[in-house]
């Protein structure tokens, strides 16, 4: 008796179990598909600026177009390490995501290094028509090829100009021999010699209490920047040259992170920096003039040399020892300088 029941019993269960296993594995494919994926994205800029502000922005377009499936987290004021540091995390998982500089991306890509090359850009649709067309169509597929990162988009990373705290650059001449703090990676120390300076690279994070404490004389640094990170507050002059103009910086994702996504998940990504791109255009575009009436009424003093022609030929003489920072192709340089748009 006791024999039968049990067979009973297990027959109960058995077909319990079979009527049941559909439902819970659609409970689980229910689950799998409404899990949210988050993206680490980091930058070296504080949270105040407007490359800060157009990652927020990517990431509410993304929230909002994946209907909170795909969340970005965006950790600014090199929280992840200085931008080298980043570029390191990328290939080993340590971060998915990375606004990057052309110098600190070249090493995943040689070419991405003539982006920051000295008076190379003349307008928005001039860099622009370059990285969103076939050129920039090549780099994408050979960044993917050959470091397995995937570049989303592309950033302007301002006017860059150069600081300096004691005394006026009216003329080339004037920076002959000053210390000019840079970023450890090219183009920036190259320029800086070509134009007669003595470049001295310090890390991003550690260049207010440079020049504070006179470790430097001078900063490369774009208007926005010098707002943001309160340089007005250790250096006196605005010296206006305009050296470098957008020199757009890669948006980076992980191989290993983008191949995770389905296909439209991917486009998703993409037009959020896409977004966030095009606000960040507008937002360095349209607040360069307001950017230095701010700097001079907090104390600065905007100044344009007499000889800005000189700097532009001083420049030039810094290509050929550039070339080979993003291959050795030194007519790559004309053919992006002259490119119509």
């Amino acid at each position: 008796m006791s024999t039968e029941l049990s067979r009973r019993q297990l027959l109960k269960l058995g077909g319990a179990a079979a009527v049941g296993a559909p439902a819970l594995l659609g409970a689980a494919g229910a689950r799998g598909q409404s899990q949210t994926q988050t993206l680490r994205i980091g930058h070296v800029l504080a949270p105040t600026h407007a490359f800060h502000q157009g990652l927020e922005l990517a990431a509410r377009k993304l929230d909002e177009s994946t209907n909170g499936r795909i969340k970005l987290q965006v950790f600014p004021s090199s929280q992840h390490g200085t931008e080298r540091d980043m570029h390191i995390a990328i290939r080993t998982g340590g971060i998915d995501m990375l606004l990057g500089s052309p110098g600190g991306a070249s090493v995943h890509l040689k070419e991405l290094a003539i982006l920051a090359a000295p008076y190379l850009f003349r307008s928005n649709a001039h860099w622009q028509a370059v990285v969103y067309g076939p050129i920039g169509d090549d780099w994408k597929r050979k960044a993917q090829a050959t470091s397995k990162v995937n570049i989303l988009g592309w950033f302007h990373l301002g006017t860059r100009h150069v600081i300096s705290r004691t005394k006026p650059y009216d003329t080339l001449a004037a920076m002959a021999s000053q210390k000019i703090r840079v970023a450890d990676l090219p183009p920036y120390p190259q320029v800086m010699r070509a134009l007669g300076a003595v470049p001295t690279p310090i890390a991003f994070a550690e260049m207010y209490q440079a020049l504070q404490a006179g470790v430097v004389d001078g900063a490369d640094a774009p208007l926005d920047v010098i707002a943001s990170q309160k340089l007005f507050e250790v250096a006196k002059y605005v010296n206006l040259v305009a050296w470098s103009f957008a020199s757009p910086g890669p948006v980076l994702m992980s191989d290993a992170a983008f191949t995770q996504m389905s296909a439209d998940s991917q486009k998703a990504v993409v037009a959020a920096v896409r977004e966030g791109s095009n606000f960040v255009t507008d937002a360095v575009t349209n607040g360069e003039e307001a950017t230095k009436k701010q700097l001079a009424g907090l104390g600065m003093v905007m100044n344009t040399p007499t000889d800005l022609p000189a700097w532009r030929a001083a420049a030039a003489k810094a290509i050929p020892e550039l070339a080979p920072t993003w291959g050795g192709d030194v007519a790559l340089y004309a053919k992006i300088r002259d490119y119509p748009a």
